[in-house]
């Protein structure tokens, strides 16, 4: 298929140019890595990636030879001596920094699949995204390693674990598997593995929130990486000169395919920080000499309710993509003197809406990308296509008969969901007859061609994270105290991500204590997952005639509500 690079308004352009062109023809497309080993060859010495500690130094700086170098060691090795064959599966669980670029790089260099595990994941969560994904390799830093010690026991396929760190510190095995410093792969080749590996090829198993209380496993081929890639070149104005900056966990598709492989395909610099941080985000970004960087729920929120500084506008970002955007979009364009432009995508099938820099009419998510065609469908009877009808410069608010389910179809192959993992039942059903994927997100659609996003269908979206309510009633009731529980999702005015609100029935002569509770949760549960809202129903909950449950009524704040925010209690993501 041969794709139209859109042209943008040259200030939203960055300097340079694209040396690996538009990636307008999709019979060209190779893996992300092969640009990395085009740019080694034709500018070396030219930065590829900068890492910084948790205090926002930066504290490493990488070329594109010495990242090529450094991940083709490592594939040799994982290739030569630890039995990593194409389509095996090669873990990553840490915190950002150096080591886990070039672990990502490497695993797309063997051909293997790469499954970067969210930094937040513990126990029993942790063991099964491991064993369920077929994990052969795992590499950590050793900040993790304590979690990876307290589940050691449950690991059944697990072959050996690299660890970041102190040697000295690194045991010779946890729980009978090999355990070895990262160190290990410094005396491999550096020349080019050459494992045939093409878009087609599975790229990843990222696994996000499941609804049996477990995550599912997204397997992505390579292609959806370069689709992606070029979406964002396009859309951002992204060149060669630019520095692309991102505060979000490697563990997500965003830092990754929006920071370190557009950064490849454009040749161009990406800059890694382990934690974000509101009262520090202007000045890292002034001193790492941003010129782009992403931005996920409420995080906007949080940089705009940070006292101002001195750093406000003093930086070189261009763009901003937040997803959503601000909802005061004008007030942070000018006190961040920046331009932010909003978008929508998922870990299933990428960025599908992207909203035009030019665009100034705030409140959409933009227009179709190329590579897909949507629709919206009756939430009611999703065989049903609604037409669009309302018209957003009359009326900002669209009326509730405009909101229907996006439901998505990939024109390119193998740019979007491969499989669930192992599950060919929601394999099947994530598609249907036509080949349209049910979203679950709801829009409006204008008649101007823009889509709105109107919210969450059935899932809830916490600090950037998807979160299946299931999944925290399921934890939930291994509470000795729960009789029943029910998850909602909450969205608070001015705020555009949601809250969870966990609503409960306690046994009879139990004692249940919120406090308690959250904390039990933290033990368990990644920082996500703990509900901010608890509400008691000591004479169950409200029903209909027809004994249904009061979902209006069990979404509302009362004077019964606990709210976490109201107590000293507090956590902290790693």
């Amino acid at each position: 298929m041969e794709l139209l690079f859109k042209p943008r308004d040259p200030k939203y352009i960055g300097e340079g140019n694209l040396p690996f062109g538009g990636f307008n023809d999709t019979a060209k497309w190779e893996p992300i890595t092969k640009y990395l080993e085009k740019g080694a060859e034709m500018f070396p010495e030219k930065t590829m990636f900068r890492v910084a500690d948790s205090e926002g130094k930066i504290t490493g700086d990488y070329s594109y030879e010495e990242t090529n170098n450094w991940a083709n060691r490592i594939a040799n090795s994982l290739i030569k001596d630890f039995g990593i064959n194409k389509g095996d599966k090669v873990a990553i669980y840490m915190l950002n920094r150096a080591e886990y670029v070039v672990s990502i790089i490497a695993t797309h260099k063997t051909g293997a699949v790469q499954v970067p595990v969210n930094k937040d994941e513990k126990g029993e969560r942790l063991a099964y995204v491991i064993n369920y994904s077929e994990t052969k390799a795992l590499v950590v830093d050793q900040e993790s390693l304590p979690f990876i010690e307290e589940i050691a026991k449950d690991l059944t396929n697990l072959k050996v674990i690299f660890t970041v760190g102190n040697s000295e510190d690194i045991p010779s095995d946890i729980a009978g598997i090999k355990t070895l410093p990262f160190t290990t792969f410094e005396n491999y080749s550096s020349d080019n593995p050459g494992v045939e590996v093409t878009t087609q090829d599975v790229e990843r198993c990222m696994f996000t929130s499941g609804t049996t209380g477990m995550p599912k496993g997204v397997s992505r081929n390579h292609g959806g990486v370069v689709l992606t890639v070029r979406g964002y070149i396009q859309q951002s104005g992204v060149r060669s000169e630019d520095i692309l900056m991102s505060v979000l966990t490697l563990g997500h598709a965003n830092a990754q395919v929006m920071a370190l492989f557009t950064a490849i395909g454009a040749g161009a610099t990406a800059v890694f920080y382990p934690r974000f941080s509101a009262s520090s985000f202007w000045r890292w970004a002034a001193e790492c000499g941003a010129t782009h960087v992403n931005m996920l729920g409420a995080v906007a929120e949080y940089v705009w309710a940070a006292e101002p500084s001195e750093w406000d506008d003093k930086h070189n970002v261009r763009m901003v993509l937040s997803g959503p955007a601000p909802r005061n979009l004008e007030e942070f364009q000018r006190r961040f003197n920046t331009r932010v432009i909003d978008g929508y995508g998922s870990t299933e099938m990428g960025m599908v809406l992207w909203k035009d820099a030019e665009d100034h009419r705030p409140g959409s998510s933009g227009y179709t990308m190329e590579g897909y065609y949507v629709e919206l469908r009756d939430p009611e009877n999703t065989s049903e296509v609604m037409r669009p009808f309302w018209d957003p410069s009359e009326n900002p608010t669209p009326p509730d008969e405009a909101k229907g389910l996006l439901f998505i179809k990939p024109l390119i192959p193998h740019t979007t969901l491969n499989e669930y993992f192992k599950d060919e039942r929601r394999t099947r059903e994530a598609f249907d007859d036509d080949g349209f994927f049910n979203s679950d997100d709801l829009f409006a659609a204008g008649i101007d061609g823009r889509f709105y996003f109107q919210g969450r269908y059935s899932r809830i979206r916490v600090s950037g994270e998807n979160v299946d309510p299931i999944a925290v009633q399921d934890v939930a009731m291994q509470y000795g105290a729960i009789q029943e529980a029910i998850t909602v999702g909450i969205r608070l005015p001015n705020v555009s991500d949601d809250e969870i609100k966990l609503n409960l029935t306690i046994k009879k002569g139990e004692n249940f204590d919120p406090v308690e509770f959250s904390k039990w949760m933290a033990e368990i549960s990644p920082v996500f997952m703990i509900p901010r809202f608890i509400e008691v129903y000591p004479e169950g909950f409200p029903v209909t005639s027809t004994q249904k449950i009061r979902v209006a009524e069990i979404k509302e704040i009362s004077d019964n509500t606990w709210d976490r925010n109201t107590t000293d209690l507090k956590f902290r993501s790693r």
